[in-house]
Order: C-alpha cells, then sequence, then structure tokens
C-alpha cells in the first residue's frame, strides 16, 4: 500500500492552524489586548501557564541510542520549499516555528520560537515576542529580522502551499528587540492568526541570496532539535540530535526527541520495507496489510514478544486515500459520467477477497472528525445549503448519497446497468463494444496512474467493470523512487489517479482552500489533484474557515462534505490501516520505553520523539536479533 509521502508531507507542514486561548493580565494601557502563552481552538488549552511538559512526554526519559524509520520512495533534496524535487522527510524537522501544536489537543498551540502571543478583540493584528535563548545551530540568536525576512521572502514566493500564509499579511513590522507584530489582511478571521503562529522561521543568513525554489543537498542552518547528518543521496539519511539544542528544555519540548540519531531508509516498495523489518534492519511498522498476519505470527520475534503488535487510539482525520477523477479533463466534467464510474468500483469484493483486514471505508472527505456528513443535514446545514439548492443535487438535502454496495455477481451486474444508463443519458453512445465520445467519435480510454504495484491487484476488478461499459482502462506504474509519479501528479498528468494519501487536520483552515477549493485546480504543484473547482464548496469552506464559533464551522464542514460527495469528484477507498477507523496498528522491535499516555493526533511515526531507549530492553533485542547492544 502507499505511504505518505512529499504531497502529503507539504500539506502537514502547510496545514497547522491555531486560535485563542489562556490568557494573562494586560499590560497597562494595552486594555482589550490580550497576552497569552498559547492558543487553543474554539475552547480552553488543556495545558495551564506554568506547565513543565506535555502528558505524553515523559520528562525523565534518557537521551541516546537511535531510531530506524523506513518508507517506500527517495530524495533529492534538504529544501521542503523547492518547487520541484523530492526533499527529504526529516526536512519538516529542522525549522522551529513561533508556535507548535500538542499531539494531545485536536488544534492547540504553545509557544516555541515565541514566548507569548499578543493580539486585539478584533483579530486586526497578532504580535509575538520571541525567546532570548532561540538560537540557529550555528549559535546565532533567532531574530526579529529573520521572522521579518521569511515572510518577506514567501510573499515574493509563488509556491501552491506555503505563499499563501504570507499573502494573508498586509504588513509586519518590528516592535521591540524581540517582538513584531503581524497586521493581517482580514480582521477578526482566528484562523489567519493561526496560519502566522505555525510560520517556521528561516535563517536570513543562509536564505539571503540563496534560490528558495531549487532542490538542493547542500546542508541549511536550522534551529530545530535535530541537523542533518551522515546520509546517501537517495537511499538513506541520518537526523543526529543537537546537544545544546536552544530549546531542549522548553515546556513543549521536554521529554521528547530522545534519540541522538533518528535514520530514515528509503525502498523502492513495501514488501522490501517489510522484509527489512522482519530482519531487524527497521524498528517499527505501521501496519497497512493484514494478510501477512497469519504467517507472521509463526515466527520467532513474535512469538518470543521481541516484536509487539500494538493499536493506538487517535481523535485526529483519517489519511483520505482516493482515485481520483481528474476535473480537468472533459470526460468528467459530467456529474453522471462520474457516478457511473464509481459504480464500477466494488468495494465489497475487495474487502472480503484481497485486504482481509478491518479496513473500514472511507465514506467523508473528514473521516474521524465532526465534520463527517452523516444523516440528513441539520437545521444549520440546510441553512448554509438553501441559497445554492439549484446549483446542487437533489439528494444533498436529504442525506450523504449512498455508496455503491457490491460483493457478488447480482450486484455488480445491478450497478453496471445503472452505470451504462448514465453514459447514455451524458451523451456517450456504446459503438462495436467501445463507450465512444460523440465530439471526437473516438473510443474512451482511460489511464489510471498508481505508484504501489500493490494497487494493481486492487484496480483490477474495477478495470474488469469498466471494461464492460466499454471503457479501455490501463494501469500505468510510475516509478516514486524516481519522483516521476510526483512530477505527474504536480503537472495534473493523469486522467485518474491515486495519489499518496493526504491528511486534513482538524482545524480547518486556509489549506482546504488549495486542497480542495477552486484556488488549487490550476495551479500546478498544488494538492487538489482531482482539479475541484466548485463555488459552492468555496462558499462553504471559506464560511467553516472564517466562522468565529464552533458550531458554524462545524455545519458549514458537513455541508461541504455533503456537496464533495454528491459531486463524485473520487471514488473513495478504505481506512489506509486494518482496523477500525481511529485506530493505527503498529508493530514494533520491543526496545524501547513509552509513556503512559500516547499522543491522540497525528502519530510521529517519523521520529517517534515522544519514546526513548530502555537499555535492558534493548539489550534483550540485540541478543534475539544476534548482534551487540
Amino acid at each position: 500500500m502507499t505511504r505518505a509521502a512529499p504531497p502529503m508531507l507539504r500539506s502537514i507542514i502547510a496545514m497547522l492552524l491555531l486560535l485563542l486561548v489562556g490568557t494573562s493580565a494586560a499590560a497597562p494601557g494595552d486594555e482589550g489586548i490580550t497576552t497569552s502563552y498559547g492558543f487553543a481552538v474554539f475552547g480552553e488549552l488543556k495545558y495551564p501557564e506554568g506547565f513543565t511538559h506535555f502528558d505524553y512526554a515523559n520528562p525523565d526519559a534518557p537521551k541516546g541510542g537511535s531510531y530506524r524509520y523506513a518508507a517506500p520512495g527517495s530524495f533529492d533534496s534538504f529544501n521542503t520549499y523547492a518547487l520541484t524535487g523530492t526533499p527529504a522527510f526529516a526536512a519538516i524537522y529542522l525549522f522551529d516555528s513561533l508556535m507548535t501544536r500538542s499531539q494531545d489537543e485536536p488544534a492547540s498551540y504553545y509557544g516555541l520560537i515565541a514566548e507569548t502571543i499578543s493580539y486585539p478583540p478584533d483579530l486586526s493584528w497578532v504580535e509575538f515576542r520571541l525567546r532570548p535563548e532561540a538560537r540557529w545551530h550555528d549559535g546565532r540568536p533567532i531574530t526579529v529580522e529573520d521572522a521579518i525576512f521569511t515572510t518577506n521572502l514567501f510573499k515574493n514566493y509563488k509556491h501552491p502551499v506555503f505563499g499563501r500564509s504570507a499573502a494573508n499579511v498586509v504588513r509586519i513590522e518590528k516592535t521591540g528587540p524581540r517582538s513584531l507584530r503581524y497586521h493581517l489582511a482580514e480582521k477578526n478571521n482566528r484562523q489567519l492568526v493561526a496560519t502566522v503562529g505555525q510560520t517556521a522561521i528561516l535563517p536570513r543568513h543562509y536564505f539571503e541570496g540563496r534560490d528558495l525554489s531549487a532542490p538542493t543537498l547542500d546542508m541549511p542552518v536550522g534551529s530545530g532539535p535535530y541537523r542533518i547528518g551522515r546520509y546517501s543521496a537517495g537511499r538513506w539519511l541520518e537526523l543526529h540530535r543537537v546537544p545544546d539544542y536552544w530549546g531542549k528544555d522548553i515546556p513543549v519540548n521536554k521529554g521528547r526527541w530522545n534519540f541522538d540519531i533518528v535514520r530514515h531508509d528509503y525502498y523502492r516498495d513495501a514488501t522490501v520495507i517489510n522484509e527489512a523489518f522482519l530482519a531487524g534492519d527497521v524498528d517499527l511498522r505501521t501496519e497497512m496489510n493484514a494478510t501477512r498476519w497469519r504467517y507472521e505470527a509463526t515466527l520467532a520475534p513474535f512469538r518470543n514478544g521481541t516484536i509487539v503488535r500494538d493499536a493506538v487510539d487517535y481523535e485526529s482525520a483519517a489519511f483520505i486515500q482516493q482515485l481520483w477523477m481528474n476535473m480537468r479533463r472533459p470526460f468528467f466534467q459530467d456529474r453522471r459520467v462520474r457516478e457511473a464510474i464509481d459504480l464500477a468500483y466494488d468495494y465489497e469484493w475487495l474487502q472480503r477477497i484481497l485486504l482481509q483486514g478491518p479496513h473500514g471505508r472511507l465514506r467523508s472527505y473528514f473521516s474521524n472528525t465532526d465534520y463527517a456528513a452523516e444523516g440528513p443535514p441539520t437545521p444549520g446545514e440546510l441553512a448554509l445549503l438553501e441559497p445554492y439548492r439549484a446549483q446542487l443535487p437533489p439528494e444533498v438535502f436529504s442525506g450523504p448519497p449512498p455508496f455503491p454496495v457490491g460483493g457478488d455477481r447480482a450486484s455488480q451486474r445491478r450497478n453496471l446497468l445503472r452505470a451504462a444508463a448514465l453514459l447514455k443519458e451524458a451523451g456517450y453512445p456504446v459503438r462495436d463494444g467501445r463507450l465512444t465520445d460523440p465530439k471526437t467519435g473516438r473510443p474512451v480510454v482511460l489511464e489510471i496512474v498508481i505508484s504501489n504495484p500493490v494497487l494493481e491487484r486492487q484496480i483490477g476488478l474495477f478495470r474488469q467493470n469498466l471494461a464492460r461499459l466499454g471503457i479501455e482502462a490501463n494501469i500505468r506504474i510510475v516509478d516514486a523512487a524516481q519522483s516521476r509519479f510526483v512530477a505527474r501528479e504536480a503537472d495534473f498528468d493523469f486522467m485518474m489517479g491515486v495519489p499518496f494519501p493526504l491528511l486534513l487536520f482538524p482545524q480547518p483552515g486556509y489549506d482546504l482552500l488549495g486542497t480542495l477549493g477552486s484556488e488549487g485546480a490550476a495551479r500546478p504543484g498544488s494538492l487538489n489533484i482531482g482539479g475541484i473547482s466548485d463555488p459552492v464548496v468555496d462558499a462553504l469552506l471559506m464560511k467553516a474557515i472564517s466562522s468565529q464559533d464552533r458550531p458554524t464551522t462545524v455545519d458549514a464542514m458537513r455541508a461541504a462534505d455533503r456537496v464533495l460527495l454528491a459531486n463524485r469528484y473520487a471514488i473513495l477507498f478504505y481506512h489506509l490501516y486494518p482496523a477500525p477507523i481511529g485506530q493505527l496498528p503498529i508493530s514494533y522491535w520491543d526496545r524501547f520505553g513509552r509513556p503512559d499516555a500516547e499522543p491522540t493526533h497525528n502519530f510521529p511515526a517519523l521520529t517517534m520523539d515522544h519514546w526513548w531507549i530502555d537499555a535492558a530492553k534493548d539489550r534483550r533485542v540485540q541478543q534475539a536479533r544476534g548482534r551487540r547492544g
């Protein structure tokens, strides 16, 4: 199965959002100005002022040892912000941001580089005071000038993801030796404050005069808990812990970032990764395939407990994995065509014959969140949808559209008959057994682009069903290790495609406009893979983003979900993991110490920053592996 890759990483960096709470007394003359140590979304911060560490971090965790993780793909750059190339996963850990999110709250943020945040009642600006101890890895202080440089750099940088944040800043000014104020494009828009608060600050003395759009393997000057160590381009790299990291003792970091070395190994496909894990060359595996579990249960490491299989509960949104229909192509402009294609996908057969695990089917773009549409629309949703009634399919107003139900020949035949009728109604005749484009007279041919050979078998029945409708479908497997799929995806060079899974964070923000809104549809490199350009979706997303209260946000997001589902822009697949939605199955070599509580939002498999090496367990595992500790 596919694993998270650069597009998902770009979305992760771009999508972190925050809001008000946890106030302290205003200074004299600043009546009405809130000064706080953190923001929360529509509620209270979990952690009080003066907290010492997150609950999922052990402040007494020992430092040392190594953690090794693997994923399919490759890398040719340490520059996350480049317009081309494939950045290393590790690049997102090089630069600290003004604030950072706790992983056991939906969207609460606490000071990192910034020790305080201030703002007026109308949120027309936001001001940060930087910590005096904040330093770059070369020892220079992180300054207000660095923050101003970063914003101005991105304001002039036409990147589909990272330019969005800076575009919302009208003006930025230095207000003190360690403070700066961002004047925002809109008042009373908490998401703008959120976007600015998650800005990663770049070092002016390193990036000034450099081409930010170009991939590079030059090691940047960072500020985070790790720096790039040894590496082999495209194959592996090591993150080395910075012993004198400036932020190691502040509350948001206490007890975290415990491994001396975090190593990322890249492989061509998931099968090789699994073999590397069983051989002890990979420490942890997020489970995506249940078919091998029965066999693996007979292996010695599983029988004697040196490999542990567990499930971690999570409350964040499920990864979106689907087969996108490229709306930029004329064939998919008609909703009836898209519904017909959807009817050809038989999830029940796939679940029974191939998956063989408790993969739940995704029935929402926002699964495992409050924003998933369920049942008939609420009064609040109807009030938002009613102005667009003439533009929307009728089922939007009755409930989420039913998913095709298959699993046997009778249901497949029923679905295909309905699909054939829809295609005929849309004006596509069948001539000599081939569905024909009425404008060109040519047979309809679909190319389905995938990056993981495992998906080829899963799409096999779908391809057969399309053939029964007279549609020739060719599956093209592109080499993710050489980044060709990423390039095709960025240029939208496909008819249908299964991109890397996308992750939408629990608090809606401007990232959604680039992922599901019109502004990303025509922008190369955006996360709007399917080319969705729907004015109703745009309006509902903006309502959710700009809302001042959570009930309105929930209503707007559920209404947007209904519109997206009814318009059949993609064939929703299944839960990425062989577990109920809300659980992440993992297997790991039992050499680690774990805190009593796990983070419930976005389990950090890339770094496992809240785990540590347990010396006694590690010796046992190394002996079982036949190695010295």
